[in-house]
């Protein structure tokens, strides 16, 4: 969980961020240590900070603080004791439906009494106004050494070694500063087109969010770039039948396994950026650590378990990413979006030129389709020894570059499976950051786990919206996946709901052996309709009809339903909130729809059912689940409230916090219709919101 620490003028009607996060910390009795490592992939400082011996950090020990890339943020992990590993060793749903919300309740407690009188605490994606105006207290000017921005001082960087190394890498190994272009939200009084006058349109560096002339829908993946990298089918990531000596067998496979992969069959359209309509970024800070997060590690029982875990919550994280959508507003201006995910991923790529497709391919390892933050580029399917009817080598339909030499390694030396060979060898493709003094040397003082915590750090400049993270010997945990498509809510309540629901979801797809798979060009898809405006409501999602059926070895469907609205509804129809039709079949329907393997649906019938389409629903599944476990009565109602809140989420009765925060933007007084959030309209919605989280 991540929070972000602004100031509020009262007079001035003006709120700024607080850069307090490093001063605040070492009051919790929280020191820095130069020469320590990571113990967790995906915090570059984790073990950098450690409770001092004596001091306030007693209560502050059993949330275990972290600091973020920026210093107005700060992380904090669940509750734990000390000397155990960020997760409760003794989990049972008691512990998640009874702690979950007084754990949330008490870490943001004691952060909030050490804040100053005209401070508060905020679980928000992303600051309003960062990157406009006066945005942060003693701001300084821009163009600083660390930053290298032309709208972000440096004063927004954490300058402890292993943020500013992380940054520095990424705008190193790009060669300039990436550019992020969001387009603009377009009311009734924008200037159009629109313009952003902070920072010049550079074909050199980078590209513009476009739209894709092909699929008439926004591109995640042609943020920060000039190219529209589209997943194309190649055989570099269809797992194969193995022969009698363990490799594939057929030929794209033999041709693959012995040379680079080959370029996507379809030419990459190239597009000089431009800067009409859209809202420039021109920082990694704009993308990573700048925020609060909310991230979900669930620890799984073995390899094959984490697999599964990771394989099957990927398709669910669109529709999550839709559900939590809180970040309608970027550098001062109502955007045509609600997510902040496909903007991350833009603001942290560093790939090449040669990588992007942009120039010929001379010392880069090939295209790169995606950047390191982004989705998931296959599934990992079943261990070769333990087949899983479910997992069909259709479903990895897109292509990947990955390390030939590292693949084979763990192939032939090791007796690795050829998925997750595949899946490791694509980490090496990429550069680390940034390694420690201690993790490079050779001598008596080098550390004894050197090796592993190169590999985190591997794991760690590549995020995707599920992340698997082997066994850990620092802190004895075993096979983790991470949920991390989820956007920071404004309640401890909320955050609590989500996190219970995606918990819950993990033992029922074990418990019950769902099977959630879809073509990862189809996830591609989802996630990219995820991000836009409203997506919760108005957006259709491709998902599996039949979340129990295909474990037979066959399949339950003939394919996909690509849009509804070309079908002929049944007789008696309305219009559903997604804007298509709903039928009156029943839950044995027939026709098209009963032989389709996967349809489009709204997010609140994938998770509330539809009996139009034959669809349970995953919520009605956890129902199901909590009604066979015999809890205590107070215990299921407490899970019941929280996976009610999701319910109410999906089904439109409760907005989310990005339609809530661009509604409250546009019935503003002070709004002029432009698209413009000014410093009075941003200071009235964050002392709103830091009253509802109050309770008042």
């Amino acid at each position: 969980m991540g929070y972000v620490i602004v100031k509020r003028d009262d007079a001035a009607r003006r709120i700024v961020l607080s850069p307090r996060g490093p001063e605040l910390l070492k009051e919790m009795g929280l020191v820095f240590d130069p020469g320590s490592v990571s113990t967790h992939p995906q915090d570059p400082g984790a073990a950098d900070w450690d409770i001092a011996a004596a001091g306030p950090a007693a209560e502050a020990a059993e949330t275990r603080w972290r600091p973020a890339h920026a210093r107005f943020a700060l992380r904090c992990e669940c509750a734990i004791r000390v000397g155990e590993p960020p997760y409760l060793r003794a989990f049972s749903l008691e512990h998640l439906a009874l702690q979950t919300t007084q754990c949330l309740r008490e870490r943001r407690r004691i952060l909030k009494s050490r804040l100053d009188p005209d401070e508060m605490l905020l679980s928000i994606s992303q600051f309003p106004l960062l990157g406009t105006g006066t945005y942060i207290d003693h701001q300084g000017a821009p163009n600083g050494p660390l930053l290298r921005s032309q709208l972000l001082p440096d004063i927004c960087l954490n300058s402890q070694p292993p943020f500013t190394l992380e940054i520095g890498g990424i705008v190193d190994r790009r060669g300039v500063v990436p550019y992020t272009g969001v387009p603009v939200f377009r009311d009734t009084n924008t200037v159009w087109p629109f313009v952003d006058e902070d920072l010049p349109a550079d074909p050199y560096k980078g590209g513009i969010l476009t739209q894709s002339c092909e699929s008439n829908r926004d591109s995640a993946c042609a943020m920060g770039s000039s190219t529209v990298a589209t997943a194309t089918p190649s055989a570099a990531a269809s797992p194969a039948d193995l022969n009698a000596n363990g490799l594939p067998s057929n030929a794209p496979w033999d041709a693959l396994l012995n040379s680079q992969p080959p370029p996507p069959s379809r030419p990459l359209l190239l597009e000089p950026p431009s800067n009409k309509n859209c809202v420039l970024l021109d920082s990694p800070l704009f993308g990573i650590g700048s925020g609060g997060v909310l991230r979900v590690t669930l620890c799984a029982a073995d390899l094959d378990e984490a697999r599964s875990l990771h394989d099957q919550l990927a398709p669910i994280s669109a529709i999550m990413a839709a559900l939590t959508a809180a970040t309608p507003i970027v550098k001062g201006h109502l955007v045509n979006r609600d997510c902040y995910w496909d903007v991350q991923c833009s603001t942290v790529d560093d790939r090449s030129a040669q990588e992007r497709g942009i120039v010929p391919l001379t010392t880069a390892k090939g295209t790169l389709l995606k950047s390191r933050y982004g989705s998931i580029d296959m599934y990992l399917g079943p261990d070769e020894t333990r087949a899983d009817p479910a997992f069909r080598r259709v479903y990895n339909d897109c292509h990947f570059t990955y390390d030939k030499q590292s693949f084979w390694k763990m192939k032939e030396d090791h007796g690795i499976d050829s998925l997750l060979a595949l899946h490791v060898s694509r980490l090496f493709v990429r550069d680390i950051h940034y390694a420690s003094e201690n993790m490079l040397s050779t001598g008596e003082t080098s550390s004894a786990m050197s090796g592993q915590e190169h590999f985190k750090r591997f794991l760690g400049c590549s995020r995707q919206n599920i992340c698997l993270y082997p066994p850990n010997k620092c802190t004895s945990s075993g096979w983790e996946v991470e949920f991390m498509s989820l956007e920071a809510q404004l309640t401890d309540a909320e955050n609590a709901a989500f996190i219970t629901f995606i918990v819950l979801l993990s033992r029922v797809i074990i418990s019950y052996r769902l099977n959630l798979y879809l073509p990862i060009s189809l996830m591609d898809q989802n996630m990219a309709r995820s991000q836009k405006v409203n997506a919760a409501g108005e957006q259709l999602f491709f998902f599996r009809r039949d979340v129990f059926g295909g474990r037979d070895g066959k399949s339950n469907g003939s394919g996909r339903i690509s849009k509804r609205a070309n079908l002929t509804p049944s007789r008696n129809t309305r219009p559903t909130s997604a804007g298509a039709e709903r039928g009156t079949r029943g839950m044995n329907c027939s026709g098209v729809y009963a032989k389709a393997e996967y349809v489009e649906l709204s997010v609140d019938e994938i998770l509330n059912g539809s009996e139009a389409f034959g669809v349970t629903g995953i919520l009605n599944i956890i129902f199901t689940y909590l009604n066979t476990m015999r809890l205590e009565y107070d215990v299921e109602q407490a899970l019941r409230r929280q996976l009610l809140l999701v319910k109410r989420r999906a089904s439109g009765k409760l907005c989310t916090l990005a339609t809530w925060m661009r509604n409250f933007v546009r019935t503003h007084p002070e709004y002029q219709n432009d698209s413009v959030v000014s410093q009075s309209i941003n200071y009235d919605m964050l002392r709103a919101m830091n009253d509802i989280e109050e309770g008042r």
